[in-house]
């Protein structure tokens, strides 16, 4: 039987998880069909799939560490893990497992922690959790999502405590409610620390009082970290409620200007005409910018295009900008002949004064009906049309691009009278 160099067939094994990139049930059954062609598959195969490591459940859980972590041949195959997921749907035995400790020192080349719905609970599972955090000293990025703390120091700790980290993702974390009257000590006493020195920060909360007490609480306390100092990239987000158009500013509070001095990438919601002048302030202390993302959450109205212009003059050093993202949102498929007040976007950018700007995308979101079609590739056409009449000096640079995409609207719960509504979503 002919049989291939492992040098040919190793490669083709490291192909799986990218062809199979968001399949990764296909992923891993690939990679076990593979273990078991020959034994000279197998170092590959384990290599790869041990890459990712998924904790969703307890049994998952105790295979892991029964079989691998306290096999003598199987351990080494943790050296392979680049990724931990942990997930806690909600199962109770799953939060007992203490995972810092059994696991520290034993994965050494992970880079990437994911904790979500409720992976925190199991994180942080133990008292002794915090003693052994400082071992987990490669992860580099940290994604936390939808995940409750037992405290904000709970927080605070675990990210002083990594010492490698530099990218952080929070998406709606939460811990107990700061008390109203916490300005303007949100901070807890926080000083200038070593750590976390992040360079990339991915934040995102809600605008409800509580969310953006969190919101404020987490940023001021940011501010007085290493991070101040090195953080170039910041994407500062929300999730708000309809009729509550809430900006950044606003939720994110005055601690983000301390940001600015070397800042080079900003992605940031834009809320209320209120927000505009904080934003402005903003913008203009940062001279490092080359990259610009702007997302109007509330429905488009032809004054937003203003507000733009505004906005992108008063960045201090507008020569550097390399590329400006604009996001804008309607409520139903927009009418590209309806496009009110998009001139002012080619008098707010001009040649002279954004020289090297390479790139400016428009995002068009829009709300279609239920299970409706997806017009948006359809609409992208009679919308460059209309830019390419309304916006003359950047269509002659070749500068501009367009995506429209339609959003599902959340759905609508049937309700029977007298029901709770809270128990309905449960």
């Amino acid at each position: 039987m002919p049989t291939f160099p492992l040098e040919l067939t190793d490669e083709i094994i490291a192909w799986i998880p990218f062809v199979c990139y968001g399949e990764l049930l296909v992923a891993t059954q690939t990679l076990l069909s593979c273990c078991l062609v020959c034994s000279a598959w197998l170092p590959a195969s384990r290599h790869h799939l041990f890459r990712e490591i998924h904790i969703d459940r307890s049994a998952r859980y105790d295979l892991l560490v029964s079989r691998v972590l306290h096999s003598e041949k199987m351990r080494i195959n943790l050296l392979s893990v680049r990724t931990v997921t942990i997930m806690h749907p909600r199962s109770p035995a799953l939060n007992c497992r203490p995972f810092v400790l059994e696991f520290a020192g034993h994965l050494p080349n992970v880079t990437l922690m994911h904790l979500l719905y409720g992976g925190v609970e199991v994180f942080l599972s133990h008292p002794r959790s915090f003693v052994a955090i400082s071992r987990f000293s490669s992860i580099q990025k940290l994604m936390i999502n939808t995940d409750e703390f037992p405290s904000f120091g709970a927080l605070r700790r675990t990210l002083t405590l990594l010492p490698s980290l530099a990218d952080l993702t929070l998406w709606r974390p939460s811990w107990p409610d700061p008390p109203a009257d916490l300005s303007p000590h949100l901070s807890h006493g926080a000083s200038i620390v070593p750590r976390p020195a992040l360079l990339s920060v991915n934040v995102r909360w809600g605008t409800d009082a509580p969310d953006r007490r969190r919101a404020q609480q987490f940023i001021a306390w940011l501010s007085e970290t290493a991070t101040s100092s090195s953080l170039l990239d910041l994407q500062a987000t929300i999730d708000s409620t309809p009729g509550h158009q809430i900006g950044c500013m606003a939720t994110f509070g005055l601690s983000l200007f301390r940001f600015g001095r070397v800042l080079r990438r900003l992605e940031i919601g834009v809320g209320e005409s209120r927000d505009l002048p904080e934003l402005e302030r903003f913008l203009c202390t940062l001279t490092s910018l080359t990259y610009l993302s702007l997302s109007f959450d509330s429905a488009i109205q032809p004054e937003t295009w203003v507000q733009m212009e505004r906005l992108v003059r008063s960045l201090p050093c507008p020569t550097q900008l390399a590329v400006l993202i604009i996001s804008v949102c309607y409520d139903g498929p927009p009418e590209p002949l309806k496009l009110e007040g998009l001139e002012a976007l080619d008098v707010a950018l001009p040649p002279e004064l954004f020289k090297g700007l390479q790139s400016v995308m428009l995002h068009v979101h829009y709300l279609k009906e239920q299970a409706g079609p997806e017009e948006g590739p359809a609409l992208t056409e009679p919308i460059l049309t209309v830019i390419k009449n309304k916006l003359p000096k950047l269509h002659d640079r070749d500068i501009i691009a367009v995506f429209v995409d339609g959003i599902n609207p959340p759905p609508v719960l049937d309700v029977e009278p007298g029901t709770d509504a809270n128990a309905a979503l449960s």
